[in-house]
């Protein structure tokens, strides 16, 4: 006989080469049985089976001769709860025959309690005898039947009831073409028996996995856009509900922008666009857990038009955003939020400075959430260098040394935010070096030239000195050819006017450099200062792609 293609597949929840119980199974294994092909295409059919050995329906037929060394040996028997199971009791041919006050029978469920039988006379046929009990509770039911009071000698009878109506199907809903989806079934209270599964009367194929006890997923594809039915049966009965029926919508492209909601403070809306092209029509559904659980998130707009999902985080911490379009999930998701919140940075530090004199203030972002932290110091406008310590646990100490008797401005930013208690504005005094304070400009360029200003009133130019220390290289600053040999250097000191001077050189490397401005051979209060040497020509931008409006582009 030729064998076609409409395959069926079996797994057995059962332990290989042994029954289970009732209320328990076992790992599975899987068959394929093939049918002789047929002219309506190919079919396809699960089957889930948990008991080793399937009969069919009652009534059963035990042949037994009189006496204990009577027949039985029968195989297990699949019954359904709440309804009448019976087995026939008979002599062999040409064994003595007994009376019907002659069979005694005793039902016991799996919960050790007698269930009540009878046994019936078959007046059409002598000999005959018909054993009736109707079991209400799932699992293995022990039928001991004597005759004359004696016990079969191969043991009582089994009987294996389940309920089919104790099975539960979850996770249906919607389908995409081309896209796996997958639904649960529950037997684990149904029993012993053999599941089966179809779709679209065999049509579609479809994959169990079992997860363990009594529990599987189920697995399938569709590739048209049309209603798929799927019937589920246990020992041949339909389940609850049975059919269901998934409704398939064609393919789509569905994006979702994130890049919006990659940081995101507290207490502020957040909101992240949801594209689908070519859409008839679904179903979306996001979701954001915050560190304290779900949150509550707005949906607006359409399918056409465009969908956004807003929320506002209420906690700092991870955020998680899972979507889903028509139950798959969209790519890019989950994707995890960083929740923050600027007005938990503390700064402290004192109000007065004086030339000189370093000074020290402390922030703390421990319990701010994760971001960027920017701390400027200025004065007359101008930025100053400052040096940023971490102390672990997202504390930081910044310290600086104030060249000039000025207000002094310190602002410290999170994630852009400006933070409580700043700008932060420090008052400097006069130091106790005679008055010289120094003037430096922020950043400079790379070659090009860059001058540090010099307040003295009691220095001569020849007593003023310069050092500047930069990539292992030092420029030493004196009055226009006075070198330590007379000769000229790259750099001067030159007098800008009453009690000031101006020394000016040309960095000749990135980074930051050092400069020790000397007296009469000694330091002036503040120094070393620091200046930070940048290079805008080092900066290379590449992969630019062409671009599509309203669409993120990456370089």
């Amino acid at each position: 006989m030729e064998l076609g293609s409409k395959a069926k597949t079996c797994r057995d929840l059962a332990k290989e080469g042994n029954e289970i119980s009732s209320d328990s199974t076992r790992s599975c294994e899987t068959r394929s049985i093939r049918k002789p092909k047929v002219n309506d295409g190919r079919r396809n059919a699960t089957f889930i089976r948990h008991a080793s050995v399937l009969s069919p329906g009652s009534p059963w037929a035990v042949s037994v001769m009189a006496g204990p060394a009577g027949g039985g040996g029968e195989s297990p028997r699949l019954i359904p709860a709440r309804v009448p199971a019976v087995f026939e009791v008979s002599t062999a041919p040409g064994s003595a025959s007994f009376g019907k006050n002659e069979v005694g029978v005793t039902v016991t469920a799996p919960s050790r309690r007698p269930v009540a039988a009878r046994v019936l006379d078959l007046p059409e046929r002598p000999g005959v005898y018909r054993i009736e009990f109707t079991p209400e509770e799932v699992g293995t039911h022990l039928v001991e039947v004597s005759i004359g009071g004696d016990k079969l000698a191969a043991g009582p009878l089994v009987a294996k009831v389940y309920d089919a109506s104790l099975i539960r199907v979850t996770d249906l809903g919607n389908a995409i073409v081309g896209q796996q989806c997958q639904f649960k079934v529950d037997a684990s209270a149904a029993g012993e028996g053999q599941l089966e599964i179809s779709i679209n009367e065999g049509e579609v194929p479809n994959h169990v996995q079992v997860v363990g006890g009594g529990r599987c997923l189920v697995f399938w594809r569709p590739e048209t856009a049309t209603p798929h039915r799927v019937d589920i049966k246990f020992n041949g009965e339909a389940v609850p509900s049975s059919p269901f029926v998934f409704h398939v919508a064609a393919a789509q492209k569905v994006s979702i922008d994130t890049s919006q909601i990659e940081l995101i403070p507290v207490g502020e809306t957040a909101a992240c666009a949801v594209r689908v092209e070519g859409s008839s029509g679904g179903e979306l559904t996001v979701t954001v857990r915050g560190p304290r659980g779900e949150i509550p998130v707005r949906l607006t707009g359409d399918a056409v038009s465009g969908l956004i999902a807003s929320f506002t985080p209420r906690h700092v911490g991870p955020h998680t955003l899972t979507a889903h379009y028509n139950n798959q999930p969209i790519p890019g998701t989950p994707f995890v939020c960083k929740a923050y919140d600027g007005n938990l940075v503390n700064v402290t530090g004192g109000t007065l400075a004086r030339v000189g004199v370093p000074v020290q203030l402390a922030v703390d972002a421990a319990q701010a959430g994760e971001g960027n932290l920017e701390i400027t110091v200025a004065a007359r406008g101008l930025n100053i260098p400052t040096q940023v310590h971490p102390q672990g646990n997202a504390r930081f100490t910044v310290s600086f040394t104030p060249t000039e008797a000025c207000d002094h401005v310190v602002n410290v930013s999170f994630n852009k935010m400006r933070v409580p208690g700043c700008p932060l504005v420090l008052s400097v005094s006069e130091g106790s070096g005679g008055g010289a304070r120094v003037t430096l400009p922020g950043p400079v360029p790379l070659h090009r030239p860059a001058a540090l200003t010099l307040h003295h009133p009691s220095a001569s130019l020849d007593q003023i000195e310069v050092n500047v220390e930069g990539d292992r290289r030092v420029v030493s600053c004196k009055a226009i050819g006075a070198g330590p040999n007379g000769a000229s250097v790259p750099a001067a000191v030159s007098a800008a006017g009453p009690g000031v001077f101006k020394a000016e050189f040309v960095p000749r490397a990135v980074g930051e450099h050092r400069l020790n401005v000397l007296v009469n051979s000694s330091p002036i209060p503040a120094s070393p200062f620091h200046l930070k040497v940048y290079d805008v020509t080092a900066i290379r931008v590449k992969d630019v792609a062409h671009g599509t409006v309203g669409k993120p582009v990456t370089f």
